[in-house]
Protein backbone atom coordinates (compact mmCIF):
# COMPACT_ATOMS: atom_id res chain seq x y z
CA UNK A 1 0.00 0.00 0.00
CA UNK A 2 1.54 3.77 -0.81
CA UNK A 3 0.71 6.93 0.62
CA UNK A 4 1.26 9.34 -1.13
CA UNK A 5 2.50 13.03 -1.24
CA UNK A 6 3.56 15.71 -3.47
CA UNK A 7 2.28 18.80 -5.04
CA UNK A 8 0.10 18.53 -8.17
CA UNK A 9 -0.75 21.83 -10.37
CA UNK A 10 -4.22 21.76 -11.34
CA UNK A 11 -7.29 23.37 -9.52
CA UNK A 12 -8.36 22.00 -5.96
CA UNK A 13 -11.69 21.25 -7.98
CA UNK A 14 -10.37 18.68 -10.30
CA UNK A 15 -8.27 17.10 -7.04
CA UNK A 16 -11.77 16.56 -5.65
CA UNK A 17 -12.96 15.15 -8.91
CA UNK A 18 -10.25 13.00 -8.67
CA UNK A 19 -10.06 11.94 -5.05
CA UNK A 20 -14.01 11.36 -5.65
CA UNK A 21 -13.05 9.21 -8.36
CA UNK A 22 -10.68 7.27 -6.22
CA UNK A 23 -12.90 6.53 -3.56
CA UNK A 24 -11.33 9.49 -1.06
CA UNK A 25 -8.86 7.02 -0.15
CA UNK A 26 -5.45 9.30 -0.47
CA UNK A 27 -4.47 12.41 1.69
CA UNK A 28 -2.39 13.69 -1.04
CA UNK A 29 -3.05 13.11 -4.52
CA UNK A 30 -0.84 11.07 -7.02
CA UNK A 31 1.77 12.55 -9.19
CA UNK A 32 5.31 11.83 -10.48
CA UNK A 33 7.85 12.58 -8.50
CA UNK A 34 8.50 16.43 -8.31
CA UNK A 35 11.82 16.09 -5.66
CA UNK A 36 15.68 16.25 -7.22
CA UNK A 37 16.76 13.91 -4.58
CA UNK A 38 18.22 10.24 -6.18
CA UNK A 39 15.80 7.84 -6.80
CA UNK A 40 16.37 4.43 -4.82
CA UNK A 41 17.30 2.90 -7.92
CA UNK A 42 19.94 5.52 -8.61
CA UNK A 43 21.84 5.33 -5.00
CA UNK A 44 24.83 3.61 -4.76
CA UNK A 45 24.22 -0.24 -3.24
CA UNK A 46 26.27 -1.27 -0.25
CA UNK A 47 28.94 -3.00 -1.76
CA UNK A 48 31.66 -4.96 -0.14
CA UNK A 49 34.50 -1.89 -0.32
CA UNK A 50 31.27 0.64 0.88
CA UNK A 51 31.07 -1.75 3.70
CA UNK A 52 35.21 -2.57 4.10
CA UNK A 53 34.85 1.15 5.01
CA UNK A 54 32.90 0.52 8.11
CA UNK A 55 35.26 -2.10 9.47
CA UNK A 56 36.24 -0.99 12.51
CA UNK A 57 40.44 -1.36 11.22
CA UNK A 58 39.53 1.42 8.29
CA UNK A 59 37.67 3.46 10.58
CA UNK A 60 40.53 3.16 13.12
CA UNK A 61 43.35 3.82 10.66
CA UNK A 62 41.16 7.53 9.74
CA UNK A 63 40.99 8.64 13.23
CA UNK A 64 45.30 9.41 13.15
CA UNK A 65 44.35 12.26 10.68
CA UNK A 66 41.53 13.43 12.46
CA UNK A 67 43.51 14.37 15.48
CA UNK A 68 41.56 15.70 18.45
CA UNK A 69 38.56 17.01 15.72
CA UNK A 70 36.29 14.80 18.08
CA UNK A 71 36.32 17.03 21.25
CA UNK A 72 34.17 19.76 18.78
CA UNK A 73 31.68 17.63 19.19
CA UNK A 74 28.58 17.49 21.72
CA UNK A 75 25.55 14.81 22.66
CA UNK A 76 21.99 16.66 22.30
CA UNK A 77 19.37 15.25 24.42
CA UNK A 78 15.98 15.18 25.58
CA UNK A 79 14.40 13.35 28.54
CA UNK A 80 17.96 11.76 28.70
CA UNK A 81 17.56 9.92 24.93
CA UNK A 82 20.30 11.56 22.03
CA UNK A 83 18.53 13.59 19.80
CA UNK A 84 21.16 15.30 17.92
CA UNK A 85 24.44 16.25 17.45
CA UNK A 86 26.47 19.54 18.12
CA UNK A 87 28.81 21.15 16.46
CA UNK A 88 31.61 23.90 18.63
CA UNK A 89 31.50 26.73 16.79
CA UNK A 90 33.16 28.95 19.49
CA UNK A 91 35.07 28.50 22.46
CA UNK A 92 32.45 30.01 24.88
CA UNK A 93 29.39 27.57 24.87
CA UNK A 94 28.04 28.18 21.16
CA UNK A 95 26.68 25.34 19.52
CA UNK A 96 25.25 24.63 16.36
CA UNK A 97 22.94 22.01 15.63
CA UNK A 98 19.96 20.30 13.67
CA UNK A 99 16.92 22.94 14.48
CA UNK A 100 14.05 19.93 13.90
CA UNK A 101 15.76 17.26 15.54
CA UNK A 102 15.07 19.42 18.59
CA UNK A 103 11.82 18.25 19.97
CA UNK A 104 11.62 20.77 23.31
CA UNK A 105 13.42 24.19 22.73
CA UNK A 106 12.50 24.82 26.36
CA UNK A 107 14.51 21.09 27.83
CA UNK A 108 18.11 20.70 25.58
CA UNK A 109 20.64 19.25 27.53
CA UNK A 110 24.43 18.95 25.61
CA UNK A 111 26.59 16.29 26.96
CA UNK A 112 30.07 17.58 26.28
CA UNK A 113 33.07 14.95 25.01
CA UNK A 114 34.46 14.71 28.46
CA UNK A 115 30.88 13.60 29.23
CA UNK A 116 29.72 16.42 31.52
CA UNK A 117 26.28 18.05 31.10
CA UNK A 118 24.65 21.15 30.76
CA UNK A 119 21.43 22.99 30.25
CA UNK A 120 21.42 24.64 26.43
CA UNK A 121 19.37 27.87 25.80
CA UNK A 122 18.00 28.07 22.16
CA UNK A 123 19.07 31.58 21.50
CA UNK A 124 18.25 31.54 17.62
CA UNK A 125 16.35 29.23 14.97
CA UNK A 126 17.70 29.92 11.16
CA UNK A 127 14.38 27.90 9.69
CA UNK A 128 16.07 28.24 5.82
CA UNK A 129 18.57 26.03 7.05
CA UNK A 130 17.11 23.87 9.74
CA UNK A 131 20.35 24.77 12.22
CA UNK A 132 19.72 26.05 15.83
CA UNK A 133 22.21 27.98 17.73
CA UNK A 134 22.64 27.02 21.23
CA UNK A 135 24.68 28.33 23.96
CA UNK A 136 25.48 26.55 27.37
CA UNK A 137 27.71 28.29 30.20
CA UNK A 138 30.82 26.59 29.67
CA UNK A 139 33.57 28.62 28.62
CA UNK A 140 37.24 27.24 26.78
CA UNK A 141 35.53 24.52 24.25
CA UNK A 142 37.18 23.21 21.38
CA UNK A 143 35.76 25.09 18.07
CA UNK A 144 35.45 23.26 15.14
CA UNK A 145 38.80 24.07 12.54
CA UNK A 146 36.56 24.64 9.53
CA UNK A 147 37.81 24.03 5.93
CA UNK A 148 39.39 26.07 2.83
CA UNK A 149 37.14 24.36 0.18
CA UNK A 150 34.61 21.90 -0.45
CA UNK A 151 35.84 17.94 -1.29
CA UNK A 152 35.10 16.85 -4.73
CA UNK A 153 32.91 14.48 -6.02
CA UNK A 154 34.96 10.56 -4.95
CA UNK A 155 36.25 12.06 -2.35
CA UNK A 156 36.71 10.63 1.10
CA UNK A 157 34.79 12.38 4.31
CA UNK A 158 33.94 10.96 8.12
CA UNK A 159 31.34 11.52 10.06
CA UNK A 160 32.77 12.00 13.45
CA UNK A 161 31.10 11.53 17.46
CA UNK A 162 31.97 12.04 20.74
CA UNK A 163 35.45 9.55 20.37
CA UNK A 164 38.38 9.80 18.23
CA UNK A 165 37.59 7.13 15.75
CA UNK A 166 34.94 8.71 13.25
CA UNK A 167 31.34 6.97 13.19
CA UNK A 168 31.53 6.42 9.75
CA UNK A 169 33.52 6.72 6.35
CA UNK A 170 32.11 8.03 3.25
CA UNK A 171 32.25 9.71 -0.11
CA UNK A 172 31.27 12.70 -1.75
CA UNK A 173 28.53 11.22 -4.13
CA UNK A 174 26.49 13.97 -5.92
CA UNK A 175 29.02 17.54 -4.82
CA UNK A 176 27.11 20.27 -3.80
CA UNK A 177 23.62 20.66 -5.16
CA UNK A 178 20.11 22.28 -4.54
CA UNK A 179 17.30 20.18 -3.11
CA UNK A 180 13.46 21.57 -3.22
CA UNK A 181 11.41 21.69 -1.20
CA UNK A 182 9.20 17.99 -1.21
CA UNK A 183 5.42 18.24 0.72
CA UNK A 184 4.92 17.18 3.77
CA UNK A 185 2.80 14.55 5.22
CA UNK A 186 2.44 12.75 8.59
CA UNK A 187 2.42 9.03 7.03
CA UNK A 188 -1.05 7.83 7.33
CA UNK A 189 -3.69 7.25 4.82
CA UNK A 190 -6.88 8.81 5.58
CA UNK A 191 -10.40 7.92 4.41
CA UNK A 192 -13.72 10.22 5.52
CA UNK A 193 -14.99 9.00 8.65
CA UNK A 194 -18.29 9.96 10.43
CA UNK A 195 -16.57 12.75 12.71
CA UNK A 196 -13.61 13.19 10.55
CA UNK A 197 -10.78 11.90 8.91
CA UNK A 198 -10.35 8.33 9.81
CA UNK A 199 -7.14 6.81 9.46
CA UNK A 200 -6.99 3.46 7.24
CA UNK A 201 -3.06 2.70 7.34
CA UNK A 202 0.09 3.87 9.56
CA UNK A 203 3.36 4.18 7.19
CA UNK A 204 5.83 2.39 9.01
CA UNK A 205 9.02 4.79 10.64
CA UNK A 206 6.77 8.05 9.48
CA UNK A 207 5.91 10.52 12.30
CA UNK A 208 2.25 9.39 12.29
CA UNK A 209 3.89 5.99 13.31
CA UNK A 210 5.91 8.13 15.83
CA UNK A 211 3.27 9.97 17.45
CA UNK A 212 1.26 6.80 18.21
CA UNK A 213 -1.73 7.01 15.62
CA UNK A 214 -3.35 3.71 15.12
CA UNK A 215 -5.62 2.22 12.66
CA UNK A 216 -9.37 3.33 13.12
CA UNK A 217 -7.91 6.81 14.63
CA UNK A 218 -10.23 9.51 13.83
CA UNK A 219 -8.83 12.75 13.13
CA UNK A 220 -11.11 15.74 13.87
CA UNK A 221 -9.00 18.74 14.32
CA UNK A 222 -5.25 20.20 13.53
CA UNK A 223 -3.67 22.56 15.27
CA UNK A 224 -7.14 24.07 16.04
CA UNK A 225 -8.70 24.27 12.56
CA UNK A 226 -11.27 21.55 12.43
CA UNK A 227 -11.23 18.70 9.84
CA UNK A 228 -14.28 16.48 8.48
CA UNK A 229 -12.65 15.42 5.18
CA UNK A 230 -9.42 13.84 4.48
CA UNK A 231 -9.06 16.95 1.71
CA UNK A 232 -9.72 18.92 4.66
CA UNK A 233 -6.65 17.26 6.21
CA UNK A 234 -4.30 17.69 3.52
CA UNK A 235 -5.16 21.59 3.50
CA UNK A 236 -4.78 22.14 7.26
CA UNK A 237 -0.98 20.83 6.52
CA UNK A 238 -0.84 22.34 3.22
CA UNK A 239 1.86 25.28 4.05
CA UNK A 240 4.09 23.15 6.37
CA UNK A 241 7.37 21.58 5.84
CA UNK A 242 8.97 18.63 6.84
CA UNK A 243 9.90 18.47 10.65
CA UNK A 244 7.03 21.00 11.47
CA UNK A 245 4.40 19.65 14.55
CA UNK A 246 1.23 19.40 14.34
CA UNK A 247 -1.41 19.44 17.17
CA UNK A 248 -4.10 16.85 16.40
CA UNK A 249 -7.53 16.09 18.46
CA UNK A 250 -8.56 12.50 17.82
CA UNK A 251 -11.14 10.12 18.58
CA UNK A 252 -10.32 6.58 19.61
CA UNK A 253 -12.84 4.14 20.36
CA UNK A 254 -15.17 6.06 23.35
CA UNK A 255 -12.13 8.32 23.91
CA UNK A 256 -10.84 11.90 22.73
CA UNK A 257 -6.92 12.60 22.42
CA UNK A 258 -4.80 15.17 22.12
CA UNK A 259 -1.02 14.39 20.45
CA UNK A 260 1.97 16.11 18.92
CA UNK A 261 2.90 14.32 15.49
CA UNK A 262 5.90 15.29 13.31
CA UNK A 263 5.33 16.07 9.70
CA UNK A 264 7.91 14.83 7.16
CA UNK A 265 8.88 15.26 3.66
CA UNK A 266 9.65 11.89 2.35
CA UNK A 267 10.63 11.07 -0.97
CA UNK A 268 8.32 9.14 -3.33
CA UNK A 269 10.07 5.65 -3.09
CA UNK A 270 9.47 5.90 0.84
CA UNK A 271 6.20 6.26 1.05
CA UNK A 272 5.93 2.09 1.18
CA UNK A 273 6.00 0.01 4.62
CA UNK A 274 9.14 -2.14 2.90
CA UNK A 275 11.14 0.52 1.84
CA UNK A 276 10.68 2.32 5.09
CA UNK A 277 11.73 -1.25 7.18
CA UNK A 278 14.84 -1.35 4.74
CA UNK A 279 15.77 2.51 4.49
CA UNK A 280 15.71 2.64 8.79
CA UNK A 281 15.21 6.01 10.03
CA UNK A 282 15.10 9.25 7.94
CA UNK A 283 15.02 13.02 8.95
CA UNK A 284 12.01 14.39 9.37
CA UNK A 285 13.16 17.19 7.06
CA UNK A 286 15.76 16.87 3.81
CA UNK A 287 14.30 19.00 1.39
CA UNK A 288 14.35 22.90 0.93
CA UNK A 289 17.51 23.20 1.09
CA UNK A 290 19.38 25.60 -1.80
CA UNK A 291 22.98 24.18 -1.20
CA UNK A 292 23.79 20.55 0.47
CA UNK A 293 26.87 18.40 0.04
CA UNK A 294 25.51 15.28 -0.70
CA UNK A 295 27.59 12.06 0.43
CA UNK A 296 27.20 8.64 1.03
CA UNK A 297 28.02 8.06 4.61
CA UNK A 298 24.82 6.13 6.76
CA UNK A 299 23.99 8.43 9.49
CA UNK A 300 21.38 8.24 11.63
CA UNK A 301 18.76 11.19 11.92
CA UNK A 302 20.05 11.64 15.65
CA UNK A 303 23.57 12.16 14.56
CA UNK A 304 22.71 15.31 12.30
CA UNK A 305 23.63 18.80 13.66
CA UNK A 306 27.21 17.38 13.85
CA UNK A 307 30.08 17.65 11.69
CA UNK A 308 31.29 16.19 8.60
CA UNK A 309 35.16 16.26 8.07
CA UNK A 310 37.91 15.91 5.78
CA UNK A 311 40.48 13.28 6.27
CA UNK A 312 42.37 16.21 8.10
CA UNK A 313 39.46 16.78 10.52
CA UNK A 314 38.75 19.89 9.09
CA UNK A 315 34.76 20.79 8.76
CA UNK A 316 33.56 20.94 5.70
CA UNK A 317 29.91 20.88 6.64
CA UNK A 318 26.91 20.00 8.92
CA UNK A 319 25.19 17.06 8.81
CA UNK A 320 21.51 17.85 7.96
CA UNK A 321 19.96 15.09 6.64
CA UNK A 322 19.66 11.75 6.35
CA UNK A 323 17.78 11.43 3.11
CA UNK A 324 17.69 6.86 2.31
CA UNK A 325 19.73 4.47 2.91
CA UNK A 326 22.89 5.71 1.62
CA UNK A 327 22.13 9.30 0.85
CA UNK A 328 22.91 11.80 3.40
CA UNK A 329 23.13 15.89 3.20
CA UNK A 330 25.64 18.39 4.56
CA UNK A 331 25.33 22.56 4.77
CA UNK A 332 28.73 22.83 3.46
CA UNK A 333 31.06 25.42 5.69
CA UNK A 334 30.81 28.58 3.54
CA UNK A 335 27.17 28.75 4.29
CA UNK A 336 26.99 27.51 7.79
CA UNK A 337 30.19 29.57 9.14
CA UNK A 338 28.92 33.07 8.41
CA UNK A 339 25.81 32.64 9.24
CA UNK A 340 26.88 31.47 12.63
CA UNK A 341 29.44 34.00 13.09
CA UNK A 342 26.91 36.36 12.79
CA UNK A 343 24.46 35.15 15.03
CA UNK A 344 27.14 34.96 17.77
CA UNK A 345 28.21 38.93 16.91
CA UNK A 346 24.12 39.86 17.33
CA UNK A 347 23.84 37.84 20.04
CA UNK A 348 26.95 38.98 22.12
CA UNK A 349 25.92 42.49 21.80
CA UNK A 350 22.74 42.42 23.10
CA UNK A 351 23.89 40.70 25.93
CA UNK A 352 26.31 43.61 26.07
CA UNK A 353 24.19 46.14 26.17
CA UNK A 354 21.83 44.06 28.29
CA UNK A 355 24.31 43.96 31.01
CA UNK A 356 25.22 47.85 30.43
CA UNK A 357 21.44 48.88 30.60
CA UNK A 358 21.47 46.85 34.22
CA UNK A 359 24.33 48.36 35.22
CA UNK A 360 23.50 52.15 34.37
CA UNK A 361 19.85 51.41 35.96
CA UNK A 362 21.69 50.27 39.11
CA UNK A 363 24.03 52.83 39.63
CA UNK A 364 20.83 55.50 39.17
CA UNK A 365 19.32 53.43 42.07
Amino acid sequence: MKLLGHNHPRSMESTEADETAQGGKFVQEITDPTSKRPSFWERRRPTLSYVKRQSPLVLGSAAKGLGASWQSVVRITHDRQQVALGTVVDSDGWIVTKASQLPDLKSVTCVTHDLRKFPAEVVKLVPNLDIALLRIEQAQLTPADWASSIPERGKFVATIDMKATPSGLGVVSAGVQRIPYQKSVLGVLLVNGEKGARVDHVLVGSGGERAGLKKNDTIYEVDGVAVRTHIAFKQAIRDAQGGDYVALKLIRGENKLVVKAQLMDLASELLYDTEMEVNGAVSARSSNFERVLSHDTAIRPNQCGGPLVNLDGQVVGINIARAGRVTSYALPYDIVQPVVSDLIRDAKLVSHNAEEKSTSGTAVR
